[in-house]
């Protein structure tokens, strides 16, 4: 596998911190999730999966991500098939493969991925041989465009399900079960969907005329709930990624559901009942994370993290807590209705760079409609709180298409972002607002699942109204692309006849759809007309009375709530928050297994320790380190990540550089090459007096990953000179193949007899100038390989000038940094 012909090899090195390696086990998963590598290493459900399942003895848990298109390209080149980061075992080796269903943009990519692990697409082809295709996530709730492709679906939490699964199947495997027989014993636990137990049928017009089960079946499936977050297992030792993530920190989930009910919302319904962690839990699930991951940030996460029983208290503890370690804590998802100046007065220590406001729709009755619960008074004092505390800029989101909206409601948005605005100039503060408008799609599960999604062009239209309106008040505008809006609206309430549509797209070459450099609407289009199939046919509205594609799924909600909040928003009546009044008898709790569970507002928060302040005093160590095996893919910046996680993971008492964004106190003497191995890479690491030089050598071993590691260490005047003035040249070894090799003595007589060999190099735009013979102090070859010592100039400079091969990429040698010579005593 030759990483260096792709965009960003970290991507599918693997090896990370954290990472869970079982070269031996009963039972195989592969966690699937299909998006890239930095966006599915944010994902957080895949993270509980990845580290509930490898707590089990004999199961190995391993993950995989869609390959980037130049990736993809060199495994067809190669033939290779797509396999597991952890261990390279091919998907089609694995006992189970279990995709995340995050989003309805992704599916190519799920179908994709299964190609390229040469594994039948459609279940009903898939022998006994083949690993068992499962699902879940939120797009689950209504699976049907991908139900041929999957044996089973899980609906709902996956924490006490998905080892049952696993237990199920390894049962099975040793039972030597068919596929049918471990079908029919998956069935039975409560949460599992098997797609091919029903069949739906259709009328003339295209409607479906039912969903029936197989004989002796049960005609529903329910989704599977998990009691209590609060003693669930969560994951603190998790994997930590050489590059950056969309989601770089530590990730604590304090509550799931949320009791709000907002009409437009999949999961504010499929996520019910609320259930909150406990302060003590999320403080200790908080301390244990940092330790464990060498991390700088949490993030509190929930639907609405604002709502949270103690937010305020418990955000204030974690302030004082991390203080002195720099750790910031966030808040990514806050509701104007809970955001007081206590509130404000805690999340402005934090860096404030911008701050995110929900209003989704701009105009009082629209807010009645979807049950948003805030008026326009609450947003314009939240608004001004914010610019106070010292926020520059503020960021409104909005939808556009929603059900009974008009002109007048769109152009009202740019009225209240305009009011928004006011308030920065009422603070005193000469605050920004950004407008982001995203378009309603309707969903599965929720009160507007029978109404029409807006056509294309009426979405451009409402886009061009609001950038108009927006315009001229002074204000931009961001918006999500109409196209992209139809095909997810194809997909949230689509049926199983789009599935030879995905495979023909694919065919096409459609992947990464929700990537708008990737998504060509041409294609799909060419898609739905070689399947004989109108899409827009999918955004109508639903008969009341319809069968839709999901209706044997149970989330929990029921169908007459849902038509009955539909009702409500027609008359733009709101339904109160059953958190603090009545039940709605909304069908999801039994009020005994299944309820909300809070923390309670007076839930008492553990005292954080005392510190004793003091100011450390420096003791500057130089360490010589190897970057061997795959190691020597990382970029320069990945290294500097790799080692920011691991002296805090490590326990390293480093020090830190002064300023708002302080960072660690170390340096590197030079940027080595991507692909270089090594032996001799130096850095110099300013840490508090007292620690031994081999503690820190020991500390650090302990946690890097396996190719990177601590050769020897010294403490140095802390004056010292920085050490890339003290470089003066580097020992390389370049080893060729063996056709390449055979005039290599010659090649090196041949250069050493030049009086100058002076290349041009461009840099930021700049032409840089460097005559690599009077670079070079020696030179040699021996067998396939030359020496070289040499100043400034890449090795694989050296290597084309030597050969005079101009065309030789990284991946036709090997490159190895065997030393470096100072100017004097490092």
């Amino acid at each position: 596998m030759n990483l260096l012909a792709v965009e960003k090899p970290a991507r599918y090195m693997g090896g990370e911190m954290g990472s869970i390696r079982k070269d031996v086990a009963d039972l195989r998963i592969a966690l699937a999730f299909p998006d890239v590598y930095e966006v599915g290493m944010s994902h957080l459900g895949l993270r509980i999966l990845y580290h509930i399942l490898n707590a089990v003895d004999g199961i190995a848990a391993e993950r995989v991500y869609a390959p980037w298109p130049d990736r993809e390209q060199q495994m067809r080149d190669a033939g290779e098939r797509l396999a597991t980061l952890e261990t390279a075992t091919p998907l089609a080796d694995c006992d189970i493969i279990g995709f995340t269903l995050q989003y309805e943009l992704s599916y190519t990519n799920i179908l994709n991925m299964l190609r390229l692990a040469e594994i039948p697409l459609f279940a009903s082809r898939r022998g006994e041989s083949y690993p068992l295709v499962i699902a879940g996530g939120p797009c689950a709730y209504n699976p049907e465009p991908l139900a041929p492709f999957f044996d089973a679906v899980l609906l709902g939490d996956g924490e006490e399900a998905m080892p049952e699964i696993a237990d199920a199947v390894r049962q099975s495997k040793k039972a030597g079960e068919s596929r049918l027989e471990l079908l029919e014993r998956l069935a039975l636990i409560e949460g599992v969907y098997i797609p091919s137990f029903f069949e739906p049928g259709y009328n003339p017009d295209g409607t479906i005329a039912g969903i029936m089960p197989r004989a002796g079946g049960k005609a529903t499936v329910r989704r599977r709930f998990l009691s209590s977050l609060d003693t669930a297992a969560f994951p603190t030792d998790t994997v930590v990624p050489f590059m950056k993530t969309v989601h770089d920190r530590v990730a604590v989930e304090i509550a799931r559901g949320c009791t709000r009910g907002c009409r437009f919302c999949q999961a504010g319904y499929v996520y019910r009942p609320l259930r909150e962690r406990s302060p003590a839990t999320i403080l200790k699930v908080a301390d244990e994370a940092l330790r464990a991951t060498g991390y700088d940030e949490i993030s509190l996460l929930s639907l609405s993290t604002g709502d949270y029983s103690c937010v305020t208290p418990l955000l204030s503890e974690l302030m004082a807590r991390y203080a002195e370690d720099r750790v910031a804590v966030s808040l990514p998802s806050l509701r104007v209705g809970t955001l007081n100046e206590e509130l404000i007065d805690e999340i402005k220590k934090v860096r404030k760079t911008g701050f995110t406001l929900a209003p989704e729709a701009g105009s009082e009755r629209m807010r009645r409609v979807i049950n948003k619960g805030i008026t326009e008074a609450d947003l314009l004092e939240t608004a001004f709180n914010v610019y106070r505390a010292g926020w520059r800029s503020i960021k409104l989101y909005f939808m556009i298409g929603l059900p009974g909206e008009t002109a007048e409601d769109v152009a009202q948005i740019a009225v209240l972002a305009r009011q928004v605005k006011d308030q920065a100039k009422r603070s005193g503060n000469p605050g920004e607002v950004n407008v982001s408008v995203s378009n309603f799609v309707p969903k599965a599960h929720t009160p507007f699942q029978w109404e029409p999604q807006i056509s294309t062009a009426e979405i451009l239209e409402s886009q061009y109204l609001l950038h108009t309106e927006l315009k001229k008040r002074k204000l931009r505008l961001k918006w999500h692309d109409a196209p992209l809006s139809f095909m997810e609206g194809v997909f949230a309430r689509g049926d199983r006849r789009l599935a030879p549509v995905l495979v023909r797209a694919v065919e096409l070459g459609c992947r990464f759809d929700g990537w708008g450099e990737h998504f060509s609407q041409e294609r799909w289009m060419q898609a739905f007309s070689d399947c004989d199939i109108r899409p827009e046919w999918y955004l109508r509205r639903r008969e009341l009375d319809e069968v839709l594609p999901w209706d044997h799924l149970d989330c929990g909600v029921s169908r007459d709530f849902l038509l009955k909040e539909r009702e409500m928003a027609l008359g733009e009546a709101v339904t109160e928050d059953c958190r603090n009044g009545a039940c709605g008898a909304c069908g999801v709790c039994d009020f005994s297994t299944v309820s909300n569970r809070l923390s309670g507002a007076d839930a008492v928060v553990p005292a954080r320790e005392e510190r004793i302040p003091g100011e450390a005093h420096a003791a500057r160590m130089r360490l010589r380190f190897a970057k061997t095996g795959t190691m020597r893919y990382l970029s320069h910046l990945e290294l500097i990540t790799v080692f920011t996680r691991a002296v805090s993971k490590g326990g390293v008492p480093i020090l830190f550089s002064q300023g708002f964004h302080p960072h660690p106190r170390f340096s590197f003497a030079t940027a080595t090459s991507v692909g270089v191995e090594s032996m001799a890479e130096y850095m110099d690491m300013f840490v508090a007096d007292g620690i031994p030089a081999g503690e820190v050598v020991r500390r650090l071993n302990d946690v890097l990953p396996e190719g990177l590691k601590i050769l020897e260490a010294e403490q140095v005047d802390v004056k010292s000179p920085s050490l890339s003035t003290l470089i003066d040249k580097t020992r390389y070894r370049i080893t060729f193949d063996d056709a390449a090799s055979e005039h290599l003595s010659e090649q090196c007589v041949q250069f050493m007899a030049h009086t100058e060999f002076v290349i041009q190099r461009k840099k930021k735009g700049e032409t840089q100038v460097i005559d690599l013979r009077g670079e070079v102090a020696t030179l040699s070859a021996a067998a396939s390989s030359l020496e070289l010592v040499a100043g400034r100039g890449k090795p694989m400079e050296f290597a084309r000038a030597i050969t005079g091969n101009d065309a030789l990429q990284g991946d036709d040698v090997r490159i190895e940094k065997l030393d470096v010579i100072f100017c004097s005593t490092p």
